[in-house]
């Protein structure tokens, strides 16, 4: 007879087969404690500490021409301070029609699409955007990796954004200039959880901006 494991889904703990006892719920209660809790790495107590969710790396999305529904591979992510890495590609719903829309990951309720580059609830991960036809998928971008750089490239001199692309408002940032001139972030506000505010010394000018 075929055996079915539970796999729990923060961890990956396999939760033990019981039903010789009646103390079934008990036992039950118990898992998930310990998938909500323990097992922590350093990096979790890191994250969860400092305020930081978002994409470490893959989670790669592709189009579709025949369905709403993207690809996605694998990856690792920080979503409500906790580590989210799969063993295998995890399965989303489809992508609202005629849209851009934005694939966001939650800890407890999974994958869902949010109408903003910002998530529904505090913590979530933000996976990348989609635009989408009437029936299929037609152009994927991914967002800003955690510790990632964002280029910012002015037209002209004075006040200007770039979108960070981060799904919250980054807890930190460093101009890394990468040609001659200043570029240097707006003394009233510095981010928000879109955009990055910035002003430059003129036109033709380029940095990278370091988000966390």
């Amino acid at each position: 007879m075929a055996v079915t494991r539970t796999v729990l889904p923060r961890k990956g703990l396999i939760q033990s087969q019981h039903g010789l006892t009646g103390y079934e719920a008990d036992q039950d209660a118990n898992w998930a404690l310990l998938d909500a809790n323990a097992a922590f790495t350093p990096a979790d107590l890191v994250a969860a500490q400092l305020g930081i969710n978002g994409l470490i790396r893959g989670f790669t999305l592709s189009t579709s021409s025949s369905s709403l529904t993207p690809g996605l591979t694998i990856g690792a992510l920080f979503a409500q301070g906790a580590s989210y890495t799969p063993a295998t590609a995890p399965s989303i719903g489809a992508a609202p029609a005629g849209s851009t829309s934005y694939l966001f990951y939650n800890s407890s309720s999974g994958f869902y699409w949010q109408s903003s580059a910002v998530g529904a609830h505090a913590g979530d991960a933000l996976v990348g955007q989609v635009t989408a036809s009437a029936t299929a998928v037609t152009s994927v971008k991914q967002p800003a990796t955690i510790m990632g750089r964002i280029a910012a490239a002015p037209s002209a001199s004075g006040n200007f954004t770039v979108q960070h692309f981060l799904g919250r408002a980054p807890v930190g940032a460093v101009i890394q200039m990468t040609s001659s001139g200043s570029i240097w972030f707006q003394p009233t506000t510095l981010w928000d959880a879109t955009n990055l505010y910035l002003a430059a010394s003129g036109a033709g000018i380029t940095a990278l901006v370091q988000i966390w």
